[in-house]
Order: structure tokens, then C-alpha cells, then sequence
């Protein structure tokens, strides 16, 4: 057995957590991965029968999750994780704008290898400095926009009321795009989503209060 979390739109906080308990499918294989969240998704749904389930990132078997996934989402013409990878500051040397422009996995490797040995103090991204707290708060905001940016139907997630990432570990990560999807669909259903995203300390208090 293993534990994921996974998230919800919340109509008090805009987005919910919860721990879910199910059985854990070995392997790195792309198609062991999918029935890996498949087992998520089962024991979602002994818990809350006829939950509607997205999972959002490359392994969906949803288009439109996989078409939400960090990885394909493009803010700016380039790909989100570069964007978020090369807004991280750094004590001491700063941030690497240049791995914006890599692939997202090359980016977050550049990233990690260039800032070894530094402390990451905060993010900035056009014009704008984000702080560390709340913790996913820049994450959340730069993913909300690609989101809004791109040619998806936003309309298409509005059907949905749980979300998961099953690369997602809450132990060690802190972003994860399930996340930023149900406060976005949170926003969205509220009509809030436009006034949300005026500016970063808009959304930051309409999200977290803060």
C-alpha cells in the first residue's frame, strides 16, 4: 500500500487536500505509471463513489489532463517548467533566465546543477518577485496563467471534482499542477478567475488569505 494526496476544488479555501491509501503499482514503465494511477483513482472512488477523477500530467489517460500538464503547458511561447525553473533566485548567484528556453527537463537539471550549493531565497518573473511563503504560491499563480493563456476550454474542467499528480510526492515536492488545477477550477466556478489573476497580491489573498 502506499499514500498520495490528492486535491479538490473547495468552495471555502479554493482547494482541499486529502490522503489517499491504495495500492502501489511498481515499475517506471509509462503504462505502469497509468495503472499505478488507475489503483489512485479506484480507492478514490470506494471512498467517494461517483467522484469525477483527472489525472493531470503526462501519464493521463485524458487528453485534456495531459494537455494541463506542466510539461505541454507554454507561458510565453515557453514551456511552464522551463519558465518556473529559470524564475528560481538564489543566494549568491541569483537566477539562470537562460533555461527558459531549454526543454523542461533539461531546464530543471541545468537549474539544480547550477545552483548547487545555494540556498533558493525567492522567485522572479516578469517584473514581479515572489516570495517563498505561501509555499506554492508562485508555482501556483505561473500555472493558473498558462492555464488561462492557453487554447484549452477551461469549461472542460469544471466537470471534475478531484484531482490527482501520481508523480507527485508530498514528502519531498511542494508544487504540484493537481493542485493548481482545483484552484483554478475553484476560481473559475466562483467567477473570480480574471479579478484572481490581476496581479500576483491579488491572488495571493484571494487564495491563501494572505
Amino acid at each position: 500500500m502506499a499514500i498520495k494526496m490528492v486535491f479538490h476544488p473547495s468552495e471555502e479555501n479554493f482547494y482541499s487536500e486529502e490522503l489517499i491509501s491504495f495500492t502501489y503499482v511498481q515499475g517506471l514503465a509509462f503504462s505502469q505509471k497509468q495503472k499505478c494511477a488507475d489503483s489512485l483513482h479506484h480507492s478514490i472512488l470506494q471512498l467517494h463513489p461517483g467522484s469525477h477523477i483527472l489525472e493531470v500530467s503526462t501519464k493521463s489517460r485524458e487528453k485534456i489532463g495531459v494537455a494541463a500538464s506542466a510539461f505541454n503547458l507554454r507561458v510565453g511561447g515557453n514551456l511552464l517548467e522551463s519558465v518556473f525553473q529559470s524564475s528560481k533566485v538564489f543566494a549568491g548567484v541569483g537566477a539562470f533566465k537562460e533555461a527558459a528556453n531549454m526543454g523542461a527537463k533539461e531546464a530543471r537539471d541545468y537549474v539544480k546543477e547550477k545552483s548547487a550549493g545555494h540556498a533558493l531565497v525567492g522567485f522572479s518573473y516578469a517584473g514581479n518577485d515572489f516570495p517563498l511563503e505561501p509555499k506554492s504560491f508562485f508555482y501556483d499563480w505561473l500555472y493558473v496563467n498558462a492555464l488561462v493563456q492557453s487554447e484549452l476550454n477551461l469549461e472542460d474542467y469544471l466537470a471534475y471534482d478531484t484531482f490527482t499528480d501520481i508523480e507527485f510526492n508530498e514528502k519531498k515536492q511542494i508544487n504540484c499542477q493537481a493542485r493548481s488545477m482545483a484552484i483554478m477550477v475553484s476560481l473559475k466556478r466562483k467567477g473570480l478567475l480574471t479579478q484572481a489573476l490581476a496581479n500576483p497580491s491579488t491572488f495571493r489573498r484571494f487564495v491563501y488569505r494572505k
